[in-house]
């Protein structure tokens, strides 16, 4: 079919029945607004429909409909243009309740069980919707009975039965709870009167006219209590990463708010008087260090026109010195090699920046030895204290630190903010950069 862009295509999202399963907490409150890791459950499910690129949702709804409305509003606060669809004096069930909001959907949607947590690729089901006569596409999960009982027949990439009611042992699947569905379907469905979807789905699959998509992560429900218990456990789960997403980047905030501006100014002065001389860049990093080394020298040559190097490009001498020499040697004797003079500069990326006391990057500390031998200017990009590059050199910044727990992370980032910030500083930029340079 036509490439279809996410937000174009609705999610009916079907949360109108009565949860009988679930009494008495039912009773007052409807299921899409039961409790679970903090927020009503259907909070959760247009997080993650938002998350994974929806932007439009018809909320399909029913028993205590009114509370669900009165709690979502216009879909704002989600970011969601939301619209109801009621299902009048008597409830339609899941088939009734779709063709009741046909006029809301278009030609082509989504389909959603409102008691059921599914965090899959939504692109890639959109995608392998197929052209033709067909219908529909069921997602479907190789299940074996194991969170409920299975109903599909799947098999070599096609859909070739389904039933809720007569099951075979060649049902392995299980409806997964999502679905693409053209507005055509619905014209099978009687107007204003109960029906199942189920029902339709089985009709679609027995003539060939509903794809199957087979997803490989476990579905979460609410519509008993065992669901409901496992499907809270996994959210407070969810929730706690989250938690941690948010602290990380909080703690980054901080990193910036609190870096030494006047540092890096010096730093931006020695770089433009090595550059002045005709003086040598040097830059020394291990593990993630190493790789910004690699990354800087490639920026201060082509965009400061500093003449700079690392000796983690050269993976054959490197090893070979570790090999022949040990790893305390390693950055010292390429140095010399190097023919590092008091012309140059030694440029460290570390976390620890060096400690031979506690066996931290000893290569660092014999190199930055050999550097202040030959009275090369030395500078640091460091975490924790900074170790030995911050007690020797000319002007070394040390990230600072605001949870223990993400040194290693915030140092290694931050060492690459800086960098860059010192090659696109005006007084060292030479070239102008590609994408700065498209008008």
């Amino acid at each position: 079919m036509t490439a279809v862009e996410m937000a174009d295509v609705p999610v009916a999202l079907l949360a109108g029945g009565l949860a009988t399963r679930l009494r008495p907490a039912t009773e007052a409150v409807p299921k899409a607004l039961v409790e679970v890791a903090g927020r009503p459950f259907i909070d959760h499910q247009l997080a993650l429909l938002h998350r994974h690129g929806v932007r439009r949702v018809v909320v399909c709804l029913g028993h205590l409909g009114t509370q669900v409305e009165a709690h979502l509003g216009d879909g704002s606060a989600h970011g969601l243009e939301l619209r109801y669809s009621y299902d009048g004096p008597r409830l339609l069930g899941t088939g009734g309740a779709l063709r009741r909001a046909a006029p809301l959907l278009g030609e082509l949607f989504w389909v959603v069980y409102g008691d059921s947590y599914g965090d899959i690729d939504y692109r890639g089901v959109l995608a392998a919707f197929p052209g033709g006569d067909v219908l529909g596409l069921m997602t479907v999960f190789r299940n074996d009975d194991r969170w409920d009982r299975s109903n599909a027949v799947f098999r070599d990439g096609r859909l070739l039965g389904y039933d809720k009611r007569a099951r075979t042992p060649e049902m392995t699947h299980i409806d997964y709870g999502v679905a693409l569905l053209r507005g055509a379907a619905l014209a099978r469905i009687p107007p204003d009167q109960p029906s199942d979807l189920a029902d339709l789905y089985r009709a679609l699959v027995a003539e060939g006219r509903m794809a199957g998509h087979e997803v490989t992560r476990r579905f979460y429900e609410i519509g008993s209590p065992e669901g409901l218990q496992q499907t809270r456990g996994f959210l407070e789960q969810e929730a706690q990463a989250m938690s941690y997403t948010a602290a990380y980047l909080s703690e980054a905030a901080q990193v910036l708010a609190r870096l030494d501006a006047a540092v890096i100014d010096r730093m931006v002065g020695l770089l433009a008087a090595l550059r002045e001389r005709g003086g040598r860049l040097f830059v020394l990093g291990v593990g993630g260090s190493a790789a910004n080394a690699s990354h800087a020298v490639n920026d201060f040559r082509k965009i400061c026109g500093i003449e700079a190097y690392t000796p983690v490009d050269n993976v054959s001498e490197l090893t070979a010195r570790v090999n022949d020499h040990g790893w305390e040697s390693v950055f010292a004797d390429w140095l010399r090699v190097s023919r590092l003079g008091e012309r140059d500069m030694v440029l460290v990326f570390s976390v620890g920046g060096g400690d031979l006391e506690r066996g931290v990057s000893p290569n660092l500390v014999r190199a930055l030895q050999h550097a202040r031998e030959v009275r090369a200017t030395i500078c640091g990009v460091v975490g924790r204290s900074g170790g030995y590059t911050a007690q020797v050199a000319d002007t070394c910044l040390v990230i600072p630190t605001v949870n223990p727990g993400t040194v290693t992370p915030h140092a290694e980032a931050f060492q690459a903010v800086v960098w860059h910030l010192l090659a696109s500083h005006p007084k060292l930029k030479a070239a102008e950069m590609k994408w700065e340079s498209i008008r």
